[in-house]
């Protein structure tokens, strides 16, 4: 297999891409204000579809969302004509009840995810429904941000630094692929608030050291560095 593509990059003068963009291995929900190179940069990287949009009338689409193919998860403030807007174009959307930034309370890919356990049982099993994918409750890292502290693809996943390797076992056994602890842009643990991944690629905050790429590399794409 070939190098899976890794870029950086800042939007809107930021590094934290994450906060930003939400994506799957088919669409990125961007904010409006990408435009140009930057859009395909991202469509190039990580072989999506960039649509453009707000989800509760904010920018922050990455915190507010989050997907699986062509479903997402968005904040319960997200508005009637946002969600019309995403559902003509042929996504499914859901929103969850009483969350708003459910982006940093959730991790999944096709063989399984992670929730903060700040997610009621209630909600949580519509996400199950709703994604068909079997959902854990879990704190990582002593943190209640599941989806800002581990980011995961069906090639390997991130962890935040602070992940015991107990923890880096059981989400070993959740996602099904192998694992790596790393901060990004020079230091950052909530590493899903500073890289984009999916399985064809990565795209980074442009803060993210030399040493972070490498982690960032081999964790989402484990084995490549040795062929």
């Amino acid at each position: 297999m070939g190098r899976m593509s890794i870029k950086t990059i800042s939007l809107h003068g930021s590094p934290y891409v994450g906060i930003f963009c939400s994506v799957t291995d088919e669409i990125a929900l961007i904010p409006s204000f990408i435009q140009g190179k930057d859009v395909k940069r991202i469509e190039d990287t990580l072989n999506v579809e960039a649509i453009p949009t707000t989800i509760a009338n904010s920018h922050l689409i990455g915190a507010l969302s989050r997907g699986l193919k062509k479903r997402f998860a968005v904040a319960h403030t997200t508005e009637k004509d946002e969600k019309e807007h995403l559902e003509k174009i042929g996504l499914r959307i859901h929103s969850v009840h009483g969350i708003t930034a459910i982006g940093n309370l959730l991790c999944m890919h096709a063989n399984g995810g992670i929730a903060s356990p700040l997610i009621p049982s209630t909600e949580l099993a519509k996400l199950e429904k709703f994604f068909d994918v079997k959902m854990h409750a879990k704190h990582v890292a002593q943190s209640e941000l599941a989806g800002s502290s581990v980011l995961a693809t069906d090639k390997g996943f991130l962890a935040h630094p602070k992940t015991e390797p107990s923890e880096m076992e059981w989400l070993e056994s959740v996602f099904r692929v192998p694992g790596m602890t790393t901060t990004a842009n020079y230091g950052d643990p909530f590493i899903a608030n500073s890289i984009l991944a999916n399985a064809y690629g990565s795209i980074v905050g442009e803060r993210t050291s030399g040493p972070e790429l490498a982690r960032i590399d081999e964790g989402l794409h484990p084995g490549l560095l040795n062929e």
